[in-house]
């Protein structure tokens, strides 16, 4: 289904509104170490059928973003503003969405690497 995304295991499920009609690859220092596309969805956009709030949190710098892995089988699956009033949107981890592949995604690149910029500041 183009519409959920779960991890290798199946410990989180998270259920987005729509199918991404682009998803965003990011070069900035953990991005790319990540090796993730991102699809960004407003919060309200977002459910967890399963493992909300069992996830392992990493948080680095400034500690605004929040990286979320699942804690059984260790994929990355969403990110989310640390500061609950910057709490707009998110980006959850398109590679594990079931049916989405390049053949039927366009991707966009997010220069945060060269830029050290972030949405949430």
């Amino acid at each position: 289904m183009l519409n959920v995304a779960s991890c290798h295991c199946g410990a989180v499920v998270i259920r987005v509104s729509r199918k991404p009609e682009e998803v965003f690859e990011c070069n900035c220092s953990i991005c790319r170490r990540l090796g993730v596309h991102w699809a960004y969805y407003a919060c309200d956009e977002v459910t967890f059928e399963k493992g909300e709030g069992t996830t392992d949190v990493y948080s680095w710098n400034r500690r605004w973003l929040e990286f979320h892995r699942c804690s059984v089988c260790g994929c990355t699956t969403h990110w989310i503003a640390a500061d609950p009033d910057f709490r707009e949107r998110m980006g959850v981890n398109a590679r594990l969405i079931d049916g989405l592949n390049r053949a039927n995604t366009k991707l966009g690149h997010v220069d945060h690497g060269r830029s050290g910029w972030f949405w949430t500041r």
